[in-house]
């Protein structure tokens, strides 16, 4: 009897340690705030470790090509509209040529209605497969879906549609970790003592690539001083401050965080062309020229546009230009000669030609598409005075970097991948 309240204490113990220790891996893996915010226009590109698995969601896999020799492809580009876009069919073209695939390309023009036809059309003639680069993140979804069920899988390209979306996969560039790379080369470049002052150029406000690249620069930016101040070196921690300050843009067109020193004294919309990046870099330039260091900008065109309206003023010494995106042959060369701070990989030709190859992997080379992500994205990369000799591809027919195609991954492996780092 007396052997019996000890036990019992040894039995408390033993529960109290477990339950610590349970509690302290709990905290270990507790999910960052900023993937619960997911998902967001601002945060596309950002990769969910938690993400769900989508084994069991029907997306019409597998599934074989009517005729074996002349897969069947149904595509609704959005738009042909700028040089990006043309190389991006540029791509499909040659590479459907390669492999024999009959790719019939049809241009929605930035019209939901006009695309969900397109893909009914695909639908009643019996696609093999159907590609979407999607006009409406939301209202594509439906569209979408009745392909599904009627037996064509989806795939997306460029944008992320919404959750329901019963799609593959979707294959893009990355926009918010190019926008991350490029931001932390600006503070680098600035160094850790001069103040950051911006105005910021997207392409539209509410557009998930332009929100999420820009986003991106401003986080990066913010991890970048975070760490050399000694604040975290977490990139968590700087992507949930990034976000915070980001919406303040969207609401009131301005920040300031004097911790870091840097804040943004304007944004612009550009609609990603250069006459839209002049134009909205003129009206940032009367109003804060006396203060401008820097114009971070949502793609090349954009940021060349606000390199002429720097050069107009005869600022050129004092304010510099990063964009993200696209990696256009152009801006490598103003790159080199050091007239644009960074650009970044995002190549119409690589996405087209990406996704065409995704395709002849799943159909013809045995790759499992049953439990991708999402987006599946290719890696990330900044482009500066440092490697943009190594980027310039000697083919000019190539409007953009050189590039290499990139595996796509499981969600176990992108998870595998997120543990090991």
């Amino acid at each position: 009897m007396k052997t019996q309240p000890r036990l019992n204490r040894r039995l408390i113990c033993v529960s109290v340690a477990l339950g610590l220790t349970l509690v302290a891996s709990a905290a270990a893996y507790a999910k960052e705030e900023i993937y619960s915010l997911m998902p967001n226009t601002a945060l596309s590109g950002v990769i969910d470790p938690y993400m769900a698995d989508r084994s069991d969601v029907k997306k019409a896999w597998p599934k074989k090509a009517a005729d074996p020799a002349h897969l069947k492809v149904g595509w609704t580009e959005i738009t042909l509209g700028n040089p990006w876009f043309v190389e991006l069919a540029k791509g499909v073209r040659q590479v459907s040529a390669k492999y024999g695939f009959v790719t019939d390309m049809q241009v929605a023009d930035g019209d939901l209605q006009r695309q969900c036809s397109q893909i009914d059309n695909f639908v009643t003639r019996k696609m093999d497969v159907i590609v979407v680069d999607p006009t409406d993140t939301i209202g594509v979804a439906k569209c979408i879906n009745r392909a599904v069920d009627a037996g064509i899988p989806v795939v997306t390209i460029g944008t992320v549609p919404d959750s329901s979306a019963r799609v593959l996969t979707t294959i893009s560039p990355n926009p918010y970790e190019n926008g991350f790379g490029a931001g932390m080369y600006v503070a680098k470049s600035a160094g850790k003592n001069t103040p950051i002052t911006a105005a910021m150029i997207i392409g539209v406000v509410g557009n998930s690539t332009s929100e999420s690249r820009v986003n991106g620069m401003v986080s990066g930016i913010v991890y970048e001083r975070m760490k050399e101040l000694g604040i975290s070196s977490k990139k968590e921690d700087g992507m949930l401050r990034g976000f915070k300050l980001f919406e303040q843009v969207k609401k009131t067109g301005k920040f300031d965080d004097p911790q870091l020193k840097f804040k943004v004294v304007g944004m612009g919309e550009g609609k990603w062309t250069e006459q839209g990046g002049l134009a909205a870099a003129e009206d940032l330039l009367s109003a804060h020229s006396s203060e401008i260091n820097y114009i971070l900008a949502d793609n090349d065109s954009m940021g060349m546009g606000a390199m002429r309206a720097v050069k107009g003023i005869n600022k050129t010494d004092s304010i510099k230009v990063a964009t993200p995106a696209d990696g256009l042959r152009v801006a490598l060369e103003q790159v080199k000669k050091g007239n644009l701070l960074t650009t970044g990989m995002f190549s119409g030709e690589e996405t087209g030609v990406g996704a065409i190859e995704f395709l002849h992997k799943i159909f013809y080379e045995g790759q499992d598409a049953s439990n991708l992500p999402m987006g599946s994205y290719f890696p990330a990369g900044t482009i500066t005075k440092e490697n943009v000799d190594q980027m310039i591809d000697p083919n000019k027919d190539n409007k953009f970097y050189k590039y290499t195609i990139p595996p796509v991954k499981t969600i176990p492996q992108i998870k595998k991948d997120f543990a090991a780092n």
